[in-house]
C-alpha cells in the first residue's frame, strides 16, 4: 500500500494526491501536521528533513520526496503497479473537475426540463444540449476537452484529498460500505 506523508496546506501534496486518484492507485494519506508518528516516519524516509510530500511506495521501493507527476508515474510503472497502457487509459478517463461536474450536471438537468416548455422546433436542440451537459457532468469526461487536450481537473473545486472518486458522490454510502453496513 502506498502511503503519502504530507500536509493539507502543501500544494505539492495536493497535486500528488490528485494524481494518484486520477490513476486509481489505492493509497493512504497521513497529515504530518496532525500525526507526530507520521512526521517521524516521513523524516526517517527522507533523511531527517521535513519535506512534503514524501511518498512511501511500500516493499522494494525507494521513497519519493516531492516528486513530479511524471516521476511518480514512472515509479509506479517501474514497480509494476501500473503499465504504460494503464496510465494512458486512466489519464484519459476523466477531464472534468469536481465543481464543473456538479455545474454541468445541474445545468444539463435544468436545460432538459426546460426543453419540455420550449417551442416545438427548439425542443430537440435544448434536449440534446441538456443531455450532453448532464452526461458529461455525471461521468466526468468531455469529448470536446479530450480532443482539445484541455482539462478542468486541478481547479479550485477538485478534491485531491479523496483516494476514491466515489466518496464525493456519497460519503454516507462509502462510509457505510467500508464498515460493513448498509447505505
Amino acid at each position: 500500500m502506498i502511503t503519502v506523508y504530507g500536509a493539507d496546506w502543501c500544494e505539492d501534496t495536493q497535486r500528488a494526491l490528485r494524481h494518484l486518484r486520477r490513476l486509481h492507485v489505492p493509497h493512504t494519506y497521513l497529515n504530518i501536521d496532525d500525526d507526530l508518528d507520521a512526521l517521524q516516519r516521513a523524516k526517517a524516509l527522507n533523511g531527517g528533513g521535513r519535506r512534503t510530500p514524501t511518498i512511501d511506495l511500500g516493499v522494494g521501493g525507494l521513497p519519493l520526496v516531492e516528486p513530479s507527476n511524471d516521476m511518480l508515474t514512472g515509479a509506479l510503472v517501474e514497480m509494476a503497479m501500473l503499465t504504460r497502457d494503464d496510465v494512458f487509459d486512466r489519464m484519459a478517463v476523466q477531464n472534468v473537475g469536481d465543481i464543473e461536474r456538479a455545474v454541468r450536471t445541474a445545468a444539463g438537468s435544468a436545460i432538459l426540463m426546460a426543453a419540455s416548455f420550449a417551442p416545438r422546433g427548439a425542443r430537440w436542440p435544448f434536449g440534446f444540449v441538456g443531455l450532453f451537459l448532464a452526461a458529461t457532468g455525471s461521468i466526468g469526461w468531455c469529448p470536446g476537452y479530450h480532443y482539445a487536450r484541455v482539462t478542468s481537473l486541478g481547479g479550485p473545486g477538485d478534491r485531491p484529498e479523496e483516494a476514491e472518486r466515489d466518496e464525493w458522490l456519497s460519503r454516507r454510502r462509502a462510509r457505510a460500505l467500508s464498515v460493513g453496513g448498509t447505505p
